[in-house]
């Protein structure tokens, strides 16, 4: 995000999910920046034992653009441009979004349990099919981003011709417009195995502190000055990275994190860290590409 105007896609359905969602867009975004309100739809097929019902798409088209234009009626805000999209909704969000070059798709959270339900399957597939920004809006913060919570490693950090994709999640938080302070982290833990076998690991704890901190220190070395009047805090603690995040989540506005997967679909699938905490966050989460 920059000083031009920005464009977010939002997906939204007759969920109060969703509503939050909007909502959380509408606060963020600047008064000359342009919001693009998806709802997806399909046509149903109804079947029995004996027959098949036929329902005309252009019905059903017309029935989904009447209420997006009641929705958007009813926030009577001019930033919205109500668009509809026929076929599964997380593959919309993804092409509208690339077709607007959307700076950040916006989803409300959804699901309860791990995996592909964790979110609900419309935000795990544009999670998982995007290029870009997505921020899932969940949690008890609601508020424009402030205090924003960074967690960062150093992968890559030293690889030609690879940007390292915490130093980008660095970044886009410092874009982010009423953004005062971005606390980064990077956690490290020891598995307690390993702390019962060596005796004199407690001597070392003070060490991986600091090399923890070192990690903190490359990714803001990499991505450059803050803005003026943005406090930056850099931390290393103790335990597991999407434990210590989701912790953090609870005095932060928002968590960024970045998407790295691992294994033969790297770049596709989201890693477990960000997994977890877009699933269990006390805050909104932004997932960085």
């Amino acid at each position: 995000m920059d000083a031009t105007r920005n464009t977010f896609v939002v997906g939204v359905d007759a969920s109060p999910e969703s509503n939050e969602a909007l909502d959380w867009a509408r606060r963020l975004a600047a008064p000359e920046d342009r919001i693009v309100v998806v709802h997806a739809w399909e046509v149903p097929l109804v079947t029995g034992y004996d027959m098949v019902v036929t329902i005309d798409p252009s019905e059903i088209e017309q029935l989904s653009m009447q209420g997006l234009s009641e929705l958007v009626g009813r926030v009577d805000d001019d930033r919205l441009e109500p668009v509809t999209h026929q076929g599964h909704a997380g593959r919309g969000l993804v092409a509208k979004a690339d077709e607007f070059e959307a700076a950040a798709i916006v989803i409300g959270h959804r699901g309860h349990s791990r995996v592909a339900m964790m979110l609900g399957s419309t935000a795990n597939y544009v999670l998982h099919h995007t290029t870009r920004p997505v921020v899932i809006v969940r949690g008890d913060h609601g508020e424009v981003p402030k205090r924003v919570v960074v967690g960062v490693d150093d992968h890559d950090i030293d690889e030609p011709g690879v940007e390292n994709e915490s130093s980008r999640a660095v970044r886009w938080a410092y874009s982010l417009p009423g953004v005062e302070e971005v606390r980064v982290v990077h956690a490290w833990f020891l598995p307690a195995l390993a702390v019962g076998m060596f005796a004199t690991v407690a001597a070392e704890l003070d060490t991986m502190d600091d090399a923890a901190q070192a990690v903190v220190d490359r990714v803001l070395e990499s991505a450059g000055p803050p803005p003026e009047n943005v406090k930056v805090v850099g931390e290393a603690v103790r335990g597991t990275p999407g434990f210590a995040l989701i912790e953090a989540s609870r005095d932060a506005d928002l968590v960024v994190v970045g998407s790295r997967g691992r294994g033969g679909f790297k770049g596709l699938l989201l890693g477990s860290t960000s997994a977890e905490v877009a699933s269990h966050s006390h805050s909104p989460v932004a997932v960085i590409r």
